[in-house]
């Protein structure tokens, strides 16, 4: 619902951890097929990916210091979502200092062609509505009504919503990158030069070549799929109907041997085989929604409290901005 960290990457440099994880021979072939430059061009191609840049900048994805879902152990805050390493031997077009998901969406638009910055500032907004005022006025933009921090449900006393999404399965959550050193042939298609950091890694996992890991579904992260489950819509601008939310989280987990995960599954695209899943569906369509209760095993609660968005009332409330994405 707040977008997908990982499709920053794809959109800037053309990579993820799939390209990352590749070995040095995989790489080599990978490169001369479709390098990632050509990739970068597929993917600013494809509005799907562009349409879930994350939501909500730092409120929502932390600061260079914290991050709503950072864990206590964490050496690393996930607030600093692009890292860059030796940034002394960098010249200015290359990098500048880390960046925070707020700093990386106007670092996107500065080192893409024009033509995307366009066409996805045109399309999408990736802000925040503070008050009830923004809110209404939001329902007469259409870039907006995709970011639910933007617009409000119906007013429809009776409808309900069933937030159904998997959890712990590692997800990326932010990257280290380095200059781009590659020859490429058109300059005018290679910008940004820079490409996630693959030495970067530690022992126990949380930094798997250049690619800093959290909590998700191994695609969307827990922040982006519970927010508004657990929290967002409790606020009355975002549902001035009372509409009813229920929430089921679950678990990633696979059968050992099962490619796709076995019926315990709980990956992004897998979860739809998960026999627990295909149940609630059908209670749902047939009448019987009632009968399902809240099943929340992650801390999404606990995340969400940390997240720096509040009632119209509360005295945190920093009332209209003009860009929404502080």
């Amino acid at each position: 619902m707040l977008g997908a960290t990982k499709d920053v990457p794809a959109v800037l440099s053309g990579e993820m951890r799939d390209t990352a994880q590749l070995n040095a021979f995989a790489v080599y072939g990978l490169e001369k097929f479709l390098s990632r430059h050509e990739r970068a061009q597929i993917f600013r191609h494809m509005p799907g990916i562009s349409s879930m840049l994350p939501i909500g900048g730092e409120t929502v994805w932390g600061n260079s210091t914290w991050a709503p879902d950072d864990q206590p152990d964490q050496n690393v805050t996930f607030g600093n979502f692009i890292s860059f390493r030796n940034t002394q031997n960098y010249t200015s077009q290359e990098t500048r200092s880390n960046l925070t998901v707020g700093g990386a969406l106007p670092y996107l638009w500065e080192h893409t062609e024009d033509w995307y910055t366009h066409e996805t500032q045109k399309s999408y907004s990736q802000g925040i509505a503070h008050t009830k005022e923004e809110v209404e006025r939001n329902q007469h933009i259409p870039a907006k009504w995709l970011n639910p921090l933007e617009t409000r449900l119906p007013v429809a006393p009776d409808m309900k919503i069933f937030c159904f999404y998997g959890i712990g399965k590692p997800t990326e959550r932010a990257y280290f990158y380095r200059p781009d050193t590659e020859p490429v042939l058109d300059q005018h298609k290679s910008k940004p030069r820079v490409m996630i950091d693959t030495s970067v890694s530690s022992a126990d996992g949380f930094v798997d070549r250049g690619v800093v890991m959290g909590e998700g579904d191994g695609t969307v992260n827990l922040l982006s799929s519970g927010y508004m489950c657990n929290k967002g819509w409790n606020m009355a601008r975002y549902n001035p109907g009372n509409v009813s939310v229920t929430t089921y989280e679950m678990p990633h987990e696979p059968d050992r041997f099962n490619p796709r995960g076995g019926p315990n599954t709980g990956d992004h695209v897998d979860i739809l085989g998960r026999s627990s899943l295909n149940d609630l569906i059908l209670r749902v369509v047939g009448g019987k929604g009632h009968l399902i209760s809240d099943n929340v095993v992650s801390n999404i609660k606990e995340y969400a409290e940390r997240v720096k968005i509040y009632d119209d009332d509360d005295e945190r409330n920093p009332g209209p901005s003009d860009d929404g994405a502080n």
